[in-house]
């Protein structure tokens, strides 16, 4: 069984757990209802309890972008938002500094924004890749995250006009940070959704992916992006970190708040983190 195979099969079981009301909902793409995904106008149980009201109405006052599979129980979408909404919501983000030792910064809570659109991208006029989690310190430090969950790798693009003019307008004017061999069209094609994540590592931006420690694919190609796609001056502005440390990370501070432990208790036994302190249903 692969990794998306078993955490589909664990989300089918918490489905019938918690929403033993609902009917399976169906995947888009081939109108096939599945155990793991919830009635589309159901996607809101998506959110963990905890939180649920508050980051609904978030999510409609801040005008994010749900994605179209945001019903499905694997969204990573709605895993960003899980986890780091209650940190917003409890002022707690420093927290996240600390464990990718910043812990000198401090966040510049304005910047927060879910589904950040790359500047690169949007100012020379093309649709943007988004990244899941953005914010800023109040040095000026960008801290973009990266979230996998089961996705099965990190894309390629496909050699057509529109992506080959695409690098030759945008992406070869920014690679500052990409060893040479790799910053040409065929290889920057070929690594596209890694290396448009990598061109915005800077002296003062930092790049999170953010992935579980059993998503081996994906965890191969982040591994892969920093030793090699990377020139060796900014692998430190490349972060790769897994789901489970992060966790075993906020378990050991006193999160003060009785709300924010039970939902990080919740998000582990929903994704099936397996920290040290887990105990399951």
């Amino acid at each position: 069984m692969t990794f998306q195979e078993e955490i589909k099969k664990w989300l089918g079981k918490y489905k019938q757990t918690h929403f033993s009301e609902l009917e399976d909902g169906k995947w888009r793409k081939n109108g096939v209802a599945y155990s793991h995904i919830l009635p589309e106008e159901y996607w809101f149980n998506n959110l963990l309890f905890e939180y649920r009201p508050e980051l609904k109405d978030f999510i409609g006052s801040s005008k994010i972008n749900r994605h179209p599979d945001f019903h499905h129980l694997n969204s990573s979408q709605a895993m960003c938002l899980n986890f780091f909404y209650p940190l917003i919501k409890e002022e707690k983000l420093q927290l996240i500094l600390q464990f990718l030792n910043l812990e000198d910064e401090s966040v510049d809570y304005d910047s927060v924004c879910f589904e950040k659109p790359s500047k690169i991208e949007s100012e020379l006029g093309y649709r943007p890749t988004s990244f899941d989690f953005y914010f800023k310190t109040t040095n000026s430090k960008e801290i973009h995250f990266e979230i996998k969950f089961t996705e099965q790798e990190f894309g390629k693009a496909i050699h057509d006009i529109e992506h080959l003019n695409k690098y030759e307008s945008v992406y070869k004017h920014h690679c500052s940070a990409i060893n040479v061999e790799y910053s040409s069209c065929n290889y920057f094609l070929n690594y596209y959704q890694l290396l448009r994540n990598v061109i915005h590592v800077s002296d003062n931006s930092y790049v999170v992916f953010l992935f579980p420690e059993n998503n081996k694919k994906v965890k191969q190609q982040a591994e892969f992006a920093k030793t090699t796609l990377v020139m060796p001056d900014f692998q430190h502005h490349l972060i790769n970190c897994t789901w489970e440390s992060i966790i075993d990370f906020i378990e050991t501070i006193n999160l003060e708040s009785p709300r924010l432990v039970k939902q990080m208790d919740d998000f582990k036994k929903k994704y099936k983190i397996m920290s040290s302190a887990t105990n399951f249903y």
